[in-house]
């Protein structure tokens, strides 16, 4: 239970923290979300 209460705050910390990185650097969010496509292509999904 302990282990699922700590994923789950681990979860909202990071999301939240990606949400307010990328309000403040939009430029940058494309970026990376071009090189996570490439990236997901060259996985073979």
């Amino acid at each position: 239970m302990k282990f699922a209460k700590g994923v789950m705050i681990g979860t909202l910390i990071s999301v939240g923290a990606i949400m307010w990185y990328t309000e403040t650097n939009k430029s940058v969010k494309k970026m990376i979300m071009k090189k996570g496509k490439k990236f997901l292509k060259s996985m073979g999904m």
